[in-house]
């Protein structure tokens, strides 16, 4: 969907900081029963439809195939009508939020983890629970753990649409003529490291590192879980601390090395043209979001053979991701019919879309199918298939820090993680960074 998703530059916690929200006025919502009960409004004896607003921070192209498909949904559903709100994309979060302050949010609207629990905080969202509850079939038909975190204190607050993966993207003939087995899914640390090292060069002053990557202690806890280490936050909503395990810090001096050596780039180091230069057959391996994929699909030269793979492990499965999704404003009107509306895109929806925009999983797992089929038909099954294997992961991660204190966190870690990697300060300073984030987190409930 939306290139905007695609927020990898200087660094996975830069990148993954959500940006958001919108303008114009929605109809729909009003004031609720007390108690966000939901308000039984059936329109008896009504011929007028229900009428259920809509906003994304989609393209216009995208909103158009999302309304395309929406009709179907209306010529199924007679008694509702859908009506997308046309919306500037600059600002799109604090617009929305200005639309909730007023009580004239549209009725379902996009939005992202952090947002999502920031409006939750504050009582702005609708409870789903009831009618999820209701609706156990529906609801199990989500990759497992996806819908965990659109949850806040035992409310459901939104719904998971797409998810943002991370994973590896290499060149199939830098491995080649390294004499390297192509990466595939369970592939080891030890290999992964092997390979940074073959594939990287110095040649005539030039330096070519095998991996090209941000690398922050969430990314790094990948590494930490895997070994049988704590995780760096010990929950994904509401951590209640960070810890650095020994396995962590087995992980950071592997990273160390291997930053020293020239095998991968420094974190100082500048990510914004690596994809660019990943085209150009340039970048042996990257650390990227999935939607890669479908850029490389349409836009890479057709002498580039490339692949993807999930992260390595040590001994154990462990992944990172996030979802995009949708809410409603506490002053919900008609929550059966949004409801209705609600599972339709989450399920048909993308199962329709997606082919034709292949940028990311569904959070509904049998709407990924046909997403999958495209990155096959494409000539990159790999892709759906290590993004299959991510999504059913048994064990994830924080892919960043959640709560309302994360800003006053990230300091103490732009501060010290950097000088860590590059051998400026001990090994040590990862404890030091621990105890400042703790306290924050302490403060901060």
């Amino acid at each position: 969907m939306r290139q905007g998703v695609k927020r990898w530059a200087s660094g996975i916690i830069t990148l993954l900081l959500f940006s958001s929200l919108l303008a114009a006025c929605g109809g729909g919502s009003g004031s609720a029963s007390p108690g966000n009960t939901p308000s039984r409004e059936d329109n008896a004896g009504s011929k007028k439809p229900v009428e259920v607003t809509m906003i994304t921070w989609e393209s216009a192209a995208m909103n158009e195939k999302i309304m395309a498909s929406m009709k179907k949904f209306e010529e199924d559903n007679p008694d509702i009508k859908v009506k997308l709100i046309p919306t500037p994309l600059d600002n799109y979060g604090v617009k929305i939020n200005g639309m909730i302050t007023a009580k004239k949010a549209p009725d379902i609207f996009m939005t992202g983890n952090d947002m999502l629990l920031d409006n939750a905080g504050k009582g702005l969202l609708y409870d789903w629970t009831e009618l999820a509850t209701q609706d156990k079939a529906f609801m199990e038909g989500f990759y497992d753990g996806v819908v965990d975190s659109w949850y806040y204190e035992g409310k459901l607050v939104g719904l998971p649409g797409l998810l943002n993966t991370y994973g590896i993207f290499y060149n199939k003939k830098s491995f080649q003529d390294a004499g390297l087995p192509e990466p595939k899914i369970g592939w080891t640390y030890d290999e992964f490291f092997t390979a940074m090292e073959k594939l990287s060069s110095n040649q005539g002053g030039v330096q070519q590192f095998g991996y090209y990557a941000p690398l922050d202690p969430f990314h790094l806890s990948l590494y930490s879980v895997s070994a049988g280490g704590a995780p760096f936050a010990d929950a994904i909503i509401n951590p209640t601390k960070v810890e650095i395990s020994d396995p962590f810090r087995e992980g950071v001096e592997k990273y160390k090395a291997a930053i020293a050596n020239g095998y991968m780039n420094p974190p100082t180091f500048d990510l914004t043209n690596a994809m660019s230069s990943f085209k150009q057959g340039k970048v042996p391996m990257t650390l990227q979001g999935q939607w890669v994929a479908d850029d490389l699909i349409r836009t890479a030269p057709k002498e580039l053979e490339w692949g993807y793979v999930p992260m390595p492990v040590v001994n154990s499965q462990t992944e990172i991701y996030d979802a995009v999704g949708w809410s409603s404003p506490a002053t919900l009107k008609n929550p059966e019919a949004v409801w209705k509306v609600l599972k339709y895109l989450d399920s048909k929806m993308y199962e329709e879309v997606l082919p034709s925009t292949p940028v990311a999983p569904a959070a509904y797992q049998a709407s990924s199918a046909a997403y999958y089929e495209a990155l096959k038909t494409a000539g990159h099954p790999e892709v759906g298939e290590g993004l299959d294997h991510i999504l059913k992961s048994q064990n994830t991660q924080p892919v960043r820090f959640l709560s309302t204190w994360a800003g006053k966190a990230y300091p103490f870690i732009e501060a010290s993680w950097k000088n860590i990697l590059m051998g400026k300060a001990p090994i040590t300073e990862l404890d030091v960074m621990a105890e400042k984030i703790n306290k924050v987190i302490t403060t901060g409930k």
